[in-house]
């Protein structure tokens, strides 16, 4: 048995604590028990979970296996690449142990896959920024092309560890990167799919958010409502706004310039959006000092949604369940 192993209070004692093992599972149970890895799974769980938690301390390590690869249109079409349930669940674990050591780390200005903030929380904090600084601004939006794919495996492994208190999750860490036999042959990408991958991806721009509230002259660490300048994140979608022309042009073409030199991120011309004072289209909604719209291709998105809800049968109740969250969504009042 390796000596990593043996040490008490490690992170790689914790993820595999059979405790936190048995959390993950349940985790991964919400919503699946339907499926089919979660009843081949389900059958002596409590001795698959026991033989994960062995593998884990006598290795420091897990095999992991293949992904189920599928696409989806939201709307642009993305390769989703599911891992099996077993693979999950150690995903979990490792999620419930690095989240609150990652989540410390990014900041004020970031809010995708965070609790108490999401896409909704993303957008009124824009539009109140907005009702401040009425006509008095300039903005700028950044996307990085391709993000998920474009991730580099020695560059996400490397900031990673820095952040870890010790290094027993080193190696389960680095074979978790490189999981995928497709992605590994590149050397960049991580699988859209992933609960460790959402995390690794908020984490991967921290430096781009440091930069760009140092450039703006606004905290980094705690969300003031400042008058002459605003940065957010929403994984890879940045808005930069400032009152000066040529403040906001400066701070987006030195972040791009950080993204290429050392995460080696693309965000082409398109993925540069100068909106000057204009409206803003963000997560869904087009927002600006008055207010906001939903996105007219979300509306139409929900309606055929609706429709083909009904067409395979679901029943009244679910239909006004989805109407319900949709319009909680959509209303940022």
């Amino acid at each position: 048995m390796d000596l990593l192993s043996t040490s008490k209070n490690q992170l790689i004692d914790r993820v595999s604590d059979f405790e936190n093992l048995l959390t993950a599972f349940r985790l991964c149970s919400r919503g699946k028990k339907s499926t089919g890895g979660y009843q081949h799974f389900l059958f002596n769980y409590g001795e698959k979970l026991k033989s994960i938690e062995q593998e884990i301390k006598e290795t420091n390590n897990f095999r992991w296996s293949g992904h189920r690869e599928f696409y989806v249109h939201d709307p642009k079409k993305r390769k989703i690449m599911a891992a099996p349930f077993r693979d999950r669940i150690v995903h979990t674990a490792i999620h419930e142990i690095l989240n609150p050591i990652i989540d410390h780390e990014l900041g004020a200005r970031t809010f995708a896959c965070r609790i108490g903030l999401g896409n909704r929380a993303a957008s009124i904090r824009v539009q109140k920024q907005l009702a401040m600084m009425k006509q008095e601004r300039y903005c700028v939006k950044l996307d990085v092309q391709k993000y998920f794919a474009s991730i580099n495996h020695e560059v996400l492994y490397n900031m990673l560890i820095k952040e870890f208190p010790d290094s027993s999750l080193n190696k389960i860490i680095f074979s978790l990167i490189r999981s995928n036999k497709q992605l590994n042959s590149r050397g960049k990408g991580i699988p859209i799919g992933n609960l460790t991958s959402q995390l690794f991806a908020n984490f991967y721009l921290t430096g781009i958010d440091k930069k760009a509230c140092e450039l703006l002259e606004i905290d980094f660490a705690q969300d003031h409502f400042e008058e002459k300048a605003m940065y957010i994140r929403y994984m890879d979608d940045m808005v930069i706004i400032a009152t000066s022309k040529n403040k906001a042009l400066s701070v987006a073409t030195q972040l791009v310039k950080l993204a290429k030199k050392e995460l080696k991120l693309d965000i082409p011309d398109n993925k540069y959006i100068v909106l000057g004072n204009n409206p803003i289209p963000f997560l869904g909604y087009v927002l600006d000092d008055f207010g906001f719209r939903v996105l007219r291709r979300n509306e139409r998105k929900f309606t055929k949604k609706i429709t083909r809800l009904k067409k395979q049968g679901y029943n009244m109740a679910y239909l006004a369940q989805v109407k319900q969250s949709y319009e909680a969504w959509r209303d940022l009042n």
